[in-house]
């Protein structure tokens, strides 16, 4: 089952629905992913009427103002390509709320910022609260997950590394685009969770897609399995419903990492750290050209090869601020 949450283009109402094909059909009595989570298990999910899809807006999958937590460094290709070692436990970062979009909104380019990235992520997103004493395992996710979704973890490098923490960089308004569909966690979706192909592309104005800027990869290469990252949270905070746990992303981003070579003739040389950074972000600025540029459309794919598990295909063109 496929829902999503969304806006009518004409009445400006809201809510949450079912898609099938090219219709909505709006949900009774369920208003948050509490109540959606509740009328699953109890099996008492009523639709009133259907709207067709052209005629809403698709808004991100949760309620507005839920937390965003991310996993870093979670897939062993994506630590290759930036040369770091396999982490012992689960990393974590948080972006603003403020951040989340729906699938098909704009991404804006704020002015100031030089290196715009991409992290295609699959996102969780919590149905029932989850407490410090909770033990979460392969088996019984379904009890406490509501559904699962496509998660852009937009960020900008220069912001990002420049400032020496990661929150302002990644928490940007709309550089968190979330969906367009949230689908349910029920046993299909279990027994392919970690069989599912990740795919981003990126187009420019005229629609040629790049060669460089691209990710493809599996969730088959996480390093932490989805139970031991909520397991990681919850000896900290409650999680509760509508929160949303981004679990990390594959290779192919556009943020490179310096060289063994110049890591060792800095260390000689004793750079400091913070001159090593202004360095490697000139650096990318002058010669990697695989970063997002206005006009650039991303496109996001999250599906299992026999697409019983399909998130629809996320797309955000990347517009300058104004």
């Amino acid at each position: 089952m496929r829902i999503v949450h969304y806006i009518t283009s004409d009445t400006k109402k809201t809510g949450y629905g079912i898609i099938e094909d090219d219709y909505i059909y709006p949900l009774k009595n369920c208003d948050t992913p509490g109540d959606l989570f509740a009328a699953l298990k109890k099996e008492k999910m009523k639709t009133r009427g259907k709207i067709h899809a052209g005629e809403i807006q698709y808004l991100p999958p949760t309620e507005k103002g839920r937390p965003l937590y991310c996993a870093g460094l979670n897939y062993r290709d994506h630590a290759v390509e930036v040369r770091m070692p396999v982490p012992a436990n689960p990393v974590f970062f948080t972006k603003s709320p403020g951040a989340l979009c729906g699938g098909y909104d704009a991404v804006v380019y704020p002015s100031g910022v030089a290196l715009l990235d991409y992290e295609i992520e699959l996102a969780v997103i919590i149905g029932r609260e989850i407490r410090k004493g909770t033990l979460l395992t392969e088996e019984n996710l379904h009890e406490y997950i509501l559904g699962i979704a496509i998660m852009n973890d937009v960020s900008a490098r220069d912001i990002q590394l420049g400032r020496g923490q990661w929150f302002l960089g990644k928490s940007f308004r709309t550089f968190a685009p979330l969906g367009p569909v949230l689908q349910v966690f029920d046993t299909g979706v279990a027994e392919r969770l970690y069989d599912l192909n990740l795919s981003l592309s990126v187009s420019d104005f005229q629609g040629r897609p790049y060669e460089k800027k691209a990710q493809k990869g599996t969730t088959g290469n996480m390093i932490f399995p989805i139970h031991r990252l909520l397991n990681e949270l919850r000896t900290s905070f409650d999680l509760l419903p509508g929160d949303v746990v981004a679990t990390g992303t594959p290779a192919g981003v556009a943020l490179s990492s310096p060289g063994r070579f110049e890591t060792r003739v800095a260390d000689i040389l004793g750079i400091s750290q913070g001159q090593r950074i202004a360095r490697f972000l000139g650096r990318e600025k002058k010669n990697n050209d695989r970063y997002l540029e206005p006009g650039d459309v991303i496109e996001s794919r999250i599906f299992s090869s026999d697409r019983v598990v399909d998130l629809g295909m996320q797309r955000n063109e990347i517009v300058r601020d104004v």
